[in-house]
Formats: structure tokens, sequence, C-alpha cells
């Protein structure tokens, strides 16, 4: 037989197990950097131009920051937060069961804002206007913090029912009486500096899909993930459907410059960076998995991996959404293809580093000239490269395109190697004289040329 047991206060049974607010503001805080407390917010403002704009172009909508010493701000015009969404939803500490969802929302574990907020300083207000409501809610949290029961906020302005234009649709938050390391840490250029990079990286599929971000009225620009291809040079590239087809899996690997800080893989989360290029046992490198540790020889190898939801829990990311969750069985199944799609990628740069070393000279070896021959290639354009070759399909929910790469081209005893350098503009022009698109096909017929003409009678 089952004890009932109440909920009187003076229950000798009852166990208080209810949160407090210092958990809240001061505890919860030091779970996430600065930069990745900001990035929450911008992260919100994504999933309203996610809501506004469900073809994903983003073209027009803009995300304003700025930072000093006294203050912090931010404002979008990505459509705001509905009255009815703030009242019941969006200051909740944790994402309630009954909140509509966002399709794809990035600003997923319902803690993201306020965690923000209290991280920075002591005082905010949030305006926001959508098509059919505006608000305005401030708190100073000392206040607010005094009562421990209390747990709700107020709204200082409230209007429904309005007809409010687009272009005046969007949220701006600021938040002043910064706590003294915060101050400290926006006076320094060097976190200005760290910030844009890190927004960069985090949000680039966004800005990819047209959407501005400035700090301190500089716009934030981005550089398209690539991988070098060519005739004998091909990414591979696999797809996949998980979670019953609720979660959908795009990953590329390839080579691209020779730059140790950006080789490993980088990681996306429905369109948002959580990992950039990890070298650890977390992405497949090192002997547990069957690979090496990561090396320089491997500073070609750029691996991609996006998963996307329309439920974003599905997805396999931490709570500060700083790295994967490598426990996830989600991810630990996509792991194990990302290992197989690394292998001949590393056995092809192991042979481009053994060629370099057995060759002994400064000289491009046969494999670097084939690379040298490939052209960047943005991931949207190889996969509709991809579609346009229609892929052969190993099942409904795979496509697979596997690493093709080119093989050394070892000289003859009798032959050799004839390399020099021009400025392009007059190579393009010798391009088009003979009527072909390769540096080694311009060497190969010049050459040729000059011994027809100069040297066989």
């Amino acid at each position: 037989m089952s004890v009932k047991i109440q909920a009187d206060e003076n229950d000798p049974n009852r166990i208080l197990a209810s949160p407090t607010k210092e958990f809240f503001i001061h505890m919860l805080t030091k779970d996430i950097t600065l930069i990745d407390a900001i990035s929450d917010l911008v992260d919100n403002c994504i999933d309203g131009a996610k809501r506004t704009r469900e073809n994903e172009n983003y073209t027009d909508l803009v995300i304003n920051i700025n930072i000093s010493h006294n203050s912090f701000q931010i404002s979008d015009n990505c459509g705001g937060i509905p009255v009815d969404i703030a009242r019941k939803y969006a200051f909740r500490f944790g994402r309630p069961e009954g909140m509509s969802r966002v399709d794809h929302s990035i600003g997923n574990f319902g803690v993201g804002m306020k965690r923000a907020l209290f991280k920075i300083g002591s005082f905010f207000s949030i305006e926001s206007k959508t098509r059919e409501s505006f608000f305005v809610v401030e708190q100073d949290i000392g206040r607010w913090a005094e009562d421990p029961d209390k747990w709700d906020f107020r709204f200082k302005e409230v209007s429904e029912d309005l007809s409010n234009p687009v272009d005046e649709c969007g949220t701006k938050i600021q938040v002043s009486e910064l706590y003294s390391g915060i101050s400290d840490e926006f006076s320094l250029e060097n976190f200005s500096t760290r910030l844009r990079y890190k927004l960069q990286s985090f949000h680039q599929k966004s800005m990819e899909q047209g959407l501005s971000i400035t700090l301190n009225s500089l716009p934030l620009a981005f550089e398209p993930a690539a991988l070098l291809s060519s005739l004998e040079l091909r990414p591979a590239f696999e797809q996949l459907e998980k979670e019953d087809g609720k979660v959908k899996v795009k990953i590329y690997t390839g080579i691209s410059e020779r730059e140790p800080k950006k080789a490993g893989w980088t990681v996306f989360c429905n369109g948002r960076l959580i990992l950039e290029a990890d070298k650890s046992f977390v992405t497949g490198w090192g002997r547990e998995s069957g690979m090496p540790e990561y090396h320089n020889d491997y500073a070609r190898f750029r691996g991609y991996v996006f998963f996307d939801a329309d439920q974003s829990d599905l997805l396999p990311w931490n709570t500060t959404k700083s790295s994967v969750d490598s426990d996830s069985p989600l991810y630990r199944s996509i792991k194990l293809e990302m290992i197989k799609m690394m292998h001949p990628v590393v056995d092809f740069l192991r042979e481009v580093s053994k060629e370099r070393s057995e060759q002994g000279n400064t000289d491009p070896t046969s494999l670097d000239l084939a690379i040298n021959e490939a052209k960047p290639a943005k991931l949207s354009q190889l996969e509709l490269a991809i579609e346009k070759n229609q892929l052969s399909t190993e099942s409904q929910l795979s496509q697979k395109v596997t690493f093709a790469a080119p093989t050394r081209k070892s000289l003859s005893p009798t032959e050799g190697r004839v390399q020099y350098s021009k400025p392009l503009s007059e190579i393009e022009k010798v391009k088009k004289s003979l009527n072909v698109t390769t540096l080694t096909a311009v060497g190969q017929g010049t050459f040729e040329y000059y011994l027809r003409m100069e040297c066989e009678s």
C-alpha cells in the first residue's frame, strides 16, 4: 500500500528540493563563458529569423551588438517575441511543456537568455515588437533576488491586437550596471577581437543565408567552408537519416589549404557551429579509433558534419553549445561514419608527405602539382554537383560519394621535371591561346611548342 505525502509545509515527511535564485544568478552563469553567453543571445535572434523566414533566406535581417565598459546592447529586426510567448514561456528557467517550437531551433534549452543577462550585469531591459504586439520588461536583478519565493517578472508596458509594420518588428535587449569583471573585459580590444572571431565562426551558416551581424557598428565577415576539387581530386560526401528520419546528417571530407589551425572536424547543429577544427578523440583521431594522432602532415584535412532536425533536442550538443555530447548514441553512430570517411583522406595525405620526403628537394612533387591544380569548391556547390551527377543511392536513407585522389606519377630515369613561374595575367593569355585550362597543360604546351619550333630541324 502506498503512502501519500502531504504538501503541508509543516509535514515532517516533506523534503525541500526547490531551486534558489542564488544558484541561477551566480552558479549557473559560471558554466558558460562570456562569449558563449553573448552568442546565446544571438542564437535567440536567429530563432526569430527562422520563425519569420521559413525559407531560411535571411536577406535584410540584421543583428546589431554593441559593447562598452558600461553597457551591453543587442538588437535585431528578426520578427520580435510574441507577447503570449513572453508571458508564458520566454522568461521561464528551462523549456516548459506546451511551448510551441521553432523548427530547426538553435536556442534549444530555455536558459540562454536568462543566463546571459544574469552573467553580464544587474539591470536589464527588453523591448520587443511583433506584427500584433509590443512589450517592455525592465528588471533590477538584485531586487528580484531579495524575495526567494517570487520568481515572476512583470511587463512595464504591454499592448496587443496591434498592426505594426513588418520592418519595425524586432527585439532590443540592454544590460547596464555591468559587473566589474564584465566591464573590464568589454574594455579590452582583445576581447572584441575574440568575440568577433567566435561569432563569425558560430554563425557562418546563417550569414551565408543572408543574415547580417555587426559588432560595434562593424559588420562581421564569414568564409564559406570549401574543399579542393578537380577531375582527379574528389571530396567525399555522405547523407544519412537517423532517429526514424527525424534527424538528417550530411558529412563531407576532403582537403583544403595546408593550414594546421583550420585542420580537423567541424560540426554544426541546425546551422550553428558547435565544434571547430577538432583534432581529438572526440571526432575520431587517435589509436582508440584506429586512426593516427593528429600531425601537421594532415594539415590539409577537413571534415564537416551537419546535423539537422526540426526538434532540436534530438541533436547531440551540450547545453552551452560548445561541443558535442560524445555519449549520445546518435553521435556515436555518426562518429563511426566519420572515421570511415577519414581513412582514405588521411592515407592520401600520408602519401603526399612520403613522396615529398623521398624526393628530397623543394620542388613540388607529382601529388603537390595535382593538388595545386584543384580549385576550392563551397560545400553548397559540391552538393549541387553531386545532385546533378545523379548519385547511386545505397539505400533510401543514405547517399554516398567516396573520396578520390590522384596517384603518384613516378619519373623514369630518362625523364626530368620542368618548372617555372610567370604572372597569372600572362598565364591566362597562354591558356586561351593553347585552349587549355590547367597549369600543367600550359607547361606541356609551351615546352612542346619551343621544342618543335626551335629544336627540331
